[in-house]
C-alpha cells in the first residue's frame, strides 16, 4: 500500500528512515523508528509519554483511518498506534531537540558496588 500525506493526500517519498511530503514538507515516521531516533539523540533508552488532546483527526498515511491527536513533549502530533506518527513541517526537528525529556529512568544503582563488597569480604569487614 502506498503511503499518502494526511494533509495533501499525495504520495510520500522515502527519505532515509522517514517518508516526506514534497508539498508540505511533513514527515511520516514509524513509531519504532521514532524511538530509535530519539534514543540515538539522547544516548540512552527513552519512553514516549503520549498525552491525548482534542483536535480534528487526520487520516493515517497507511490505513487511512482517523489518527489519535496527541502531544509529545511540547509538540502536537497525529498518531496511528499501528502504523506511525505524522509530523508537520519542523515538528520532527523540534521533538528531536527534546529527546532528553523522554529518558527512561533506570532503577537506582546499589548503594555498595561489587568491588566495594569484595574488598570488605576479603579484608574481614564483612
Amino acid at each position: 500500500m502506498e503511503l499518502t500525506c494526511p494533509v495533501c493526500a499525495i504520495p510520500l517519498d522515502e527519505a532515509g528512515r522517514t517518508f516526506r511530503c514534497r508539498r508540505c514538507d511533513g514527515a511520516w515516521v514509524a513509531e519504532d523508528t521514532l524511538v530509535a531516533i530519539l534514543e540515538q539523540r539522547a544516548s540512552t533508552l527513552v519512553d514516549l509519554p503520549w498525552q491525548s488532546r482534542e483536535d480534528k483527526p487526520r487520516p493515517c498515511a497507511d490505513c487511512k483511518k482517523d489518527m489519535q491527536t496527541v502531544d509529545l513533549g511540547s509538540v502536537n502530533l497525529d498518531r496511528c498506534p499501528a502504523h506511525g506518527v505524522w509530523f508537520d513541517s519542523h515538528e520532527l526537528a523540534s521533538l528531536i531537540k527534546q529527546a532528553k525529556k523522554f529518558v527512561t529512568h533506570a532503577a537506582p544503582e546499589p548503594k555498595h558496588g561489587i568491588l566495594e563488597r569484595l574488598g570488605r569480604l576479603f579484608s574481614g569487614q564483612g
